[in-house]
């Protein structure tokens, strides 16, 4: 890109070096670098010179001229530039003389404006000139009597009703508060020309004062999107940051203009983003009609919706690895569609059959795509089911067969009943109600927040739907307490949040559909009871809550001191839901009762799965879990996920793949699997290792697969094995490591803690693992899970 051309005079010889010469000469030629510098700072000097001249030559020009004029010309010159806004009206009014009559005698006053004066209704300094002016209007009258001219002018153009001029005023004098209130004010007697000149003004006005207003915002961002996109879109993001104070059909319409720009702006991806985000404040609507008496409440309801929406898509986005390498998806493809070939056409690896080598190279390729995460999770496992019944690896029945197993249902169940715990508002009104239980101040809040997740943790399947939540509710608290943003105290409620909303569901069946996935992997039949896995994981929530609360209490130790919450905050906050709705008191206790059968199931012995799927039922049959809900609030496509990754088990076990591969780690690892304790410590690295490049799920079900027949070949019960892969498989050393993470961080928008304060609780979450994992033997193994 040229900064500045130049025209030869005369026969001229011209030498280039390029940049990297350049560089070159200057970082072995020091003395070069100084003739530089020193030659452009006396170039710069120079130039500064002749321009300061140029100006005072100016100046004194117009001096002179301007003392050859009558006094009151002269001022009016002046006068014209200091006022931002001049007609011929407001002249003739202010200095009580026909301009027309003035020019005919003064000829010379046209050479000082844009245009012929006598035709022009309204006046303008020439740019040149202006500035220079001006500074002659400072030195002579001084700002006192500059500002009694603007405030006579304003209040003239204020009573004659021009409120064009009077818009324009304010803006030139960057005075945009007023301008916009102004224009919210009079919009209606505004004419449209009159409009549009002023959207062009208001176009360099900041974004963050426009946002303020949706009444303006409804005149002024249709008109950017066919003139102004990026400064539209800026606003939209603005003005959704801060969207409490929009009612429903203003951010539906926030939304709307925000899919139109950026489909305008070629951002496809973010326009999707918008739309599905404006689909579920319509639905919310549509939803919530019958409600018109309680409009606050579903209005609350939806905006909390929202939030976890636009909290769980940055999350996505910044957990993608090598964003923005438009390079990393071709290759990844490529690499992929090699592994398959390959695995079908190279003899057979060790003791592994020609099928079982094929289905190795088929899964490397899928890691490889859920590695680089450019082609959805799903897709890629139904890819591997058709490569399996194409191949010839298996027969459909078993590639399909996660999709026939009872953990599969089960699955279907428990997210039916997070859609309509997240649909009717019940964890959000247990959590302030745990909070209203606690002592006002920093500590017992801390100890709320803690209590709060615990319980939320066993009736929401969903960690990221959990910090969602709870990490909101905290960066409120804070900001009640009046904590600074990402202060040491906003900081320890949100992480403290973050922990125990979002990373104790390993301790609780219910807690994750992970924890539900992962154990539908174990195939030797050693299932577990509700009750059986709380029991067996009570120690370890124990010695974990510890560990973490130490590491809160030594970072913040120093919290400076707050005010107390005030009662009034969390009864404004539990007044928005609202008294329990019918739906509402079914849902919670169709809930609770089918904890209490699980808990209850060494009595009745009846199956989990059966369990669930009355209650699911109970929920369909009253309304609750209505055809909206069913078809919006279940994540299909995960289940479409798990299901081949139950058929992933079961097909690895098939072609004998789990045998093989245990005895070559057997022979391998002999020093790890020789003591429990080495394995299970070998175990948590293994995991925190793998979620560098692998993450979420998928990293789950490749650990689980590969390590649990170690395990059982010393005699380590799964439930051991899956619980530590389950709690080391979401560790936040590095941000991108963790959905969960991401989705605590952005579900406040950064403003409760940051990226550095959360690395050291992440460095206590790993001593917690690990700690947990040595203090917890003892008790394993007295229960017989552990030899």
């Amino acid at each position: 890109m040229r900064s500045a051309g130049a025209q030869a005079a005369v026969e001229t010889t011209l030498y280039v070096i390029d940049r990297k010469m350049f560089d070159r000469l200057i970082a072995e030629n020091a003395t070069l670098s100084a003739y530089f510098i020193r030659l452009l700072s006396q170039r710069l000097t120079v130039t500064n010179g002749r321009l300061q001249a140029v100006k005072e030559n100016e100046h004194k020009r117009l001096e002179q001229e301007l003392e050859e004029l009558p006094k009151e010309i002269k001022q009016f010159i002046l006068w014209c530039s200091h006022i931002p806004v001049v007609n011929r009206e407001l002249s003739d009014y202010t200095f009580g003389f026909s301009l027309r009559e003035k020019v005919q005698i003064y000829p010379s006053l046209r050479s000082y404006f844009r245009g012929i004066l006598l035709e022009e209704e309204r006046l303008e300094l020439l740019p040149s000139l202006k500035p220079t002016l001006h500074d002659i209007c400072k030195n002579k009258f001084g700002y006192e009597e500059m500002a009694l001219w603007y405030e006579r002018a304003l209040n003239w153009y204020e009573a004659e009703g021009n409120w064009a001029a009077v818009i324009e005023m304010q803006g030139a004098q960057e005075d945009w508060g007023a301008a916009l209130n102004t224009y919210v004010r009079v919009k209606n007697e505004l004419l449209q020309e009159e409009r549009e000149v002023l959207f062009d003004l208001f176009v360099m006005a900041p974004v963050e004062v426009l946002a303020s207003q949706c009444v303006f915002l409804q005149d002024y961002i249709p008109y950017c999107v066919l003139h102004h996109l990026e400064k539209g879109l800026a606003l939209v993001e603005v003005a959704l940051n801060g969207a409490e104070s929009f009612s429903s059909r203003e951010l539906l319409s926030l939304y709307e203009w925000g899919t139109e720009l950026c489909r305008r702006l070629g951002k496809d991806h973010q326009a999707l983003e918008y739309l599905q985000l404006a689909d579920i404040v319509a639905d919310a609507m549509a939803d919530r009609k019958v409600e018109a008496v309680n409009s606050d409440r579903a209005y609350g309801l939806a905006k909390q919706k929202l939030a976890r929406k636009r909290s769980q898509q940055l999350a996505r986005g910044a957990a993608r690895l090598g964003k923005g390498n438009r390079w990393l998806g071709p290759v990844a493809v490529i690499t992929a569609l090699l592994c398959v070939v390959l695995s079908f056409v190279i003899e057979p690896v060790g003791n592994l059959s020609a099928n079982a080598t094929a289905f190795i190279g088929i899964a490397i390729a899928a890691v490889i795509l859920w590695i680089v995460n450019i082609i959805p999770d799903y897709v890629v496992a139904l890819g591997m089911v058709m490569l399996w019944v194409v191949g010839g690896i298996t027969d459909t029945e078993t590639a399909l067969s996660g999709f026939a197993s009872g953990t599969w249902i089960f699955m279907i169940c428990i997210m039916g009943f997070s859609a309509v715990i997240t649909k009717s508002g019940i964890s959000y009104r247990f959590a302030l109600h745990a909070l209203k239980r606690f002592p006002s101040s920093y500590r017992g809040q801390l100890w709320g927040i803690v209590a709060g997740g615990m319980m939320m943790n066993p009736l929401i399947p969903s960690s990221s739907a959990k910090v969602s939540l709870g990490v909101p509710v905290a960066h409120t608290l804070s900001e009640s307490m009046g904590y600074r943003e990402r202060s040491n105290g906003a900081a320890g409620l949100g992480l403290a949040a973050m922990v125990f909303y979002g990373f104790t569901a390993p301790f609780v069946m219910t807690g994750s559909y992970t924890n539900v996935m992962a154990y539908g992997l174990v195939t030797d039949g050693q299932q577990v009871t509700w009750l059986q896995w709380l029991l067996y994981a009570l120690p370890a929530l124990i010695v974990f809550g510890g560990v973490i609360l130490v590491f809160l209490s030594f970072m913040f130790r120093n919290v400076s001191g707050s005010k107390m919450v005030s009662g009034d905050v969390l009864n404004e906050q539990l007044a928005l839901p609202g008294p329990l709705t019918k739906e509402e008191r079914i849902s919670l206790w169709t809930i609770i009762g089918c904890i209490v059968f699980m808990v209850l199931q060494p009595l009745h012995g009846l199956d989990n799965t059966w369990v669930m799927l009355i209650g699911f039922a109970v929920l369909a049959i009253s309304g609750v879990l209505d055809k909206g809900t069913l078809s919006s609030g279940i994540d299909w496509p995960f289940l479409l996920f798990l299901g081949v990754a139950f058929s992933f088990a079961g097909v690895s076990d098939q072609l004998g793949i789990a045998k093989v591969l245990s005895s070559f780690l057997n022979e391998h690892m002999s020093l790890f699997v020789s003591s429990p304790i080495l394995f299970l410590l070998a175990v948590i690295m293994i995991s925190f290792v793998v979620t560098l490049v692998i993450r979420d799920d998928p990293a789950v079900i490749l650990l689980v697969t590969a390590l649990l027949p170690i395990g059982a070949g010393i005699g380590i019960h799964p439930w051991v094995l899956v619980f530590l892969i389950l709690l080391s498989t979401d560790p936040f050393f590095f941000a991108y490591q963790s959905p969960t993470y991401l989705t605590a961080y952005y579900s406040a928008e950064g403003k409760a803690f940051t990226h550095k304060q959360a690395r050291k609780i992440a460095l206590g979450y790993g001593l917690a693992v690990i700690l947990l994992a040595i203090l917890c033997i003892p008790y394993w193994r007295w229960l017989g899970l552990i030899p």
